[in-house]
């Protein structure tokens, strides 16, 4: 028995989300890696990138709706991939501290850094050249929105117990957040 056919031809929310995601991975707009889909973008809207040493960073920014109701959540995504071992002039290193400059609707902000990241110290190196990770931010300052955040991340040539070299510093320029409608 043959299976039959039909054509489905209104594809409401779902399906427009569905297109615009497809059309998204084929453009590049999402990575692949290890047979996985990130559902984070690297690039285009609410993605910010740099080139540093020779490490490329690329933060993106995502709205989480359920997470919590007392507040907005925002998950980011950091990915850094050494893309020119030449410029880095070394063969690892090692994140040492992150730190971040959230701004807030009406010019308020607050600033938030300390020693690696969630509970991490990684080390990329020219035969592991990639690492990502993933973490949030929210709406903590009363009834303000975040606007989005920037700030950088300092890495240590070779590693924290055997450094060999001055410490890298790799910026991360301003990555706008998106304002979920029910808020406007």
């Amino acid at each position: 028995m043959q299976p039959q056919s039909f054509r489905f031809v209104d594809k409401g929310l779902f399906g427009q989300f569905f297109d615009s995601y497809v059309d998204a991975l084929v453009q590049g707009h999402h990575d692949i890696h290890d047979g996985v889909i990130s559902m984070m973008p690297n690039c285009g809207p609410y993605t910010s990138s740099s080139m540093s040493h020779g490490i490329r960073t690329t933060v993106s920014a995502m709205f989480c709706a359920d997470e919590t109701p007392r507040f907005r959540v925002y998950r980011y995504q950091v990915t850094f991939e050494i893309v020119d071992p030449e410029a880095l002039g070394y063969s690892s290193v090692q994140l040492k501290e992150r730190y971040w400059l959230i701004r807030y609707t009406e010019g308020k902000y607050t600033e938030v850094g300390g020693t690696g990241v969630v509970g991490e110290f990684p080390v990329i190196s020219v035969d592991d050249p990639y690492y990502r990770y993933c973490s949030r931010v929210q709406d903590e300052m009363d009834d303000l929105l975040v606007e989005g955040f920037e700030g950088f991340f300092t890495m240590v040539p070779g590693s924290l117990d055997e450094p060999l070299g001055e410490d890298i510093i790799l910026p991360v320029p301003f990555v706008e957040v998106p304002v979920p409608l029910e808020v406007l």
